[in-house]
């Protein structure tokens, strides 16, 4: 029986989320980001994009502030298509713009729209610079698709991971607090304990330093439950990842076997037809066949099954 994926409406927030859902600790990212100095959280319009779900767990804050509509996306593994994915994920929350504020499309009027703007906050294990900046560009087919194409759209990636962006970190405390508290969990990840153990010591230690304390005290549950899930998530993906690059090197080497079986047949039959034409030559300056086996070194058994094989053809 096939199995079908099947949209989860009761997904729960990653962490990144659950820590950046109030208007207060977003508005103060989006400060940090833009260098402006926003101080009502009021302002921030909340959009709720359900169908963006990665793994049962909601990954984007999405929200419109003044002229800007910003969507906002934690990532734990590095993805080149996320201009695709913040492309489609932007028409969506433009589509629900217009409709929210009954706009015409068809009007002969221009409409007025918010600015999009699509930042990624990564924090995965491969190395990255603190900023990229991808373009959809990037992935189309021709030299010429940056200057021709008429999708231009760009991911802003920020390398959120301990020790990057310092800049940001430092305008944004709750960031850098998030970054610290996974980096901790890491840490203790590498030790022989169990992911329970791994993380119930990450949240002892930065509890006890005054990393995310509110946050980690009042909600340790949840904060432990979500931790447990998105590791599962990435032990997942990199056992996934695991078996198909053991796939592949299984699949190269039998190709590689497969190859060199055909060259060594190849050069047998190639050794062997040129063992028949030596024999055959001294046959025909009149040598007899023990003669033959004493010049080319060879049984007299194998000159004569040539010399028959060969007079054989013939008739």
């Amino acid at each position: 029986m096939q199995n079908t994926v099947v949209p989860n409406r009761k997904y729960k927030d990653g962490l990144f989320a659950y820590i950046f859902h109030e208007k207060k600790a977003l508005l103060s990212l989006y400060n940090a980001i833009n260098g402006s100095s926003y101080t009502d959280p009021e302002e921030l319009e909340i959009y709720t994009m359900e169908g963006f779900i990665y793994m049962g767990r909601k990954n984007d804050l999405s929200f419109l502030i003044d002229s800007h509509l910003a969507v906002f996306e934690h990532q734990s593994s590095y993805n080149p298509n996320m201009p695709l994915r913040g492309y489609i994920y932007m028409a969506d929350a433009l589509k629900k713009y217009i409709a929210l504020n009954h706009l015409d499309i068809y009007s002969s009027r221009l409409l007025e729209l918010p600015t999009p703007r699509y930042y990624v906050f990564y924090n995965g294990l491969r190395q990255a610079e603190d900023e990229i900046i991808l373009c959809l560009t990037d992935s189309m087919r021709g030299e010429d698709a940056a200057e021709r194409s008429c999708a231009q759209f760009k991911a802003h990636m920020i390398n959120i991971n301990q020790g990057h962006s310092p800049a940001l970190m430092e305008k944004c405390p709750l960031l850098y607090e998030y970054s610290y508290f996974v980096a901790s969990v890491r840490k203790y990840m590498k030790e022989e304990v169990s992911r329970m153990e791994a993380v119930d010591r990450a949240v002892k230690e930065c509890i006890g330093k005054g990393i995310l304390a509110d946050i980690l005290r009042a909600h340790r549950a949840e904060v432990t439950e979500m931790l447990l899930q998105e590791y599962d998530e990435e032990f997942h993906i990199s056992c996934e990842k695991k078996i198909s690059f053991e796939d592949g090197v299984r699949q190269e080497k039998a190709r590689t076997d497969e190859a060199r079986r055909e060259a060594d047949e190849a050069r047998r039959k190639a050794d062997e037809e040129h063992q028949k034409a030596k024999i055959l030559t001294q046959k025909l300056r009149g040598n007899s066949e023990e003669e033959i086996a004493a010049v080319l070194h060879l049984p007299i058994e194998t000159v004569q099954e040539c010399i028959e094989n060969a007079l054989g053809d013939k008739t």
